[in-house]
């Protein structure tokens, strides 16, 4: 999949999106895909993470960077000593492939990225709701964009 295509797969999945995130989506469409391309030459740790992966994350998380007062981001921070220091695409991608190697499964990491444990063992109730809801809903963005990037080839 590239990124281009899958780029324009979420926009056709979302024709109508909250505030300006659209505008900005389609204006730095240039941008996301080169974010995209770094993170597939040039990956954290030597893992790429996949394409079906951080897209979902990151569009959820801040809508590719466009969501107000992210500043680019892509739903995590510069580093764990700065919480509320916005980070690029790579420290997503970065937080993602640690949860993969700790966690053994992308579907793992993605929970991870949003709870800081790999499964709900341990979490209170209402934090473990909130990673399940969370992994149910960047799985179906998941299987949406893959057979919507399908159904375009």
């Amino acid at each position: 999949m590239s990124p281009a295509i899958i780029l324009s797969a979420l926009l056709q999945l979302f024709p109508h999106m909250s505030g300006n995130n659209r505008q900005c989506i389609e204006r730095d469409r240039a941008r996301i895909v080169a974010q995209l391309d770094d993170l597939r030459n040039n990956p954290p740790n030597g893992v790429v993470v996949p394409i079906d992966v951080i897209v979902p994350v990151a569009f959820l998380e801040t809508h590719l960077g466009c969501d107000a007062h992210e500043g680019g981001n892509w739903g995590a921070p510069i580093s764990a000593a700065r919480r509320h220091t916005a980070g690029t695409h790579r420290n997503a991608a970065r937080i993602l492939v640690v949860g993969f190697q700790r966690c053994g499964t992308w579907e793992k990491s993605i929970y991870r990225f949003r709870t800081g444990h790999c499964t709900r063992r341990g979490l209170r109730a209402d934090v473990a709701a909130i990673g399940d809801q969370y992994l149910r809903r960047i799985n179906a963005l998941r299987r949406r964009l893959v057979a919507a990037t399908a159904a375009s080839r």
